[in-house]
């Protein structure tokens, strides 16, 4: 299986369980703590994943670092993660699970690159015609390229 099946696989499954519960943004704003964590310290991610440490060790590791989390699916995920040596995914399965959010909630992200600044009445023309064309909400990141001329 691919690494994107495989991201997109567990990030559905996860995403599934929170839609259960209703907790979809809530499990969200957890797996964004996690994230940082491992942003934090790469090193973190690395042990999880590294086949020679002990499966247990790394469900010690995993409950030290995640203790402030107050959801169980979080945590049971990452259990299960590291027991399917797919714990090197997470952060692929995290950024999908923030695209399937944002997909159920009606969000669309647009980059919009202009060869010159734009000011704020043009920047929310913009994101409103991108909002009646797509008929979605606009999270819109702007960003200036003189080459593009």
């Amino acid at each position: 299986m691919t690494d994107t099946k495989v991201t997109r696989k567990y990030a559905r499954a996860l995403f599934g369980l929170a839609h259960t519960d209703g907790r979809e943004q809530p499990i969200w704003e957890e797996l964004v703590v996690l994230r940082d964590v491992i942003a934090a310290d790469h090193r973190f991610l690395a042990m999880l994943a590294a086949p020679q440490i002990p499966d247990d060790d790394k469900h010690r590791l995993a409950r030290s670092a995640l203790a402030g989390l107050s959801h169980p699916v979080v945590r049971d995920f990452v259990w299960f993660l590291i027991d399917k040596r797919r714990v090197d995914h997470l952060l692929a399965i995290i950024a999908e699970y923030g695209h399937l959010l944002d997909e159920s909630n009606g969000l669309v992200e647009a980059l919009i690159t202009s060869a010159v600044p734009l000011n704020d009445d043009e920047r929310r023309a913009i994101v409103e015609r991108l909002r009646r064309i797509s008929g979605k909400k606009v999270r819109s990141r702007f960003t200036v390229d003189e080459r593009i001329i």
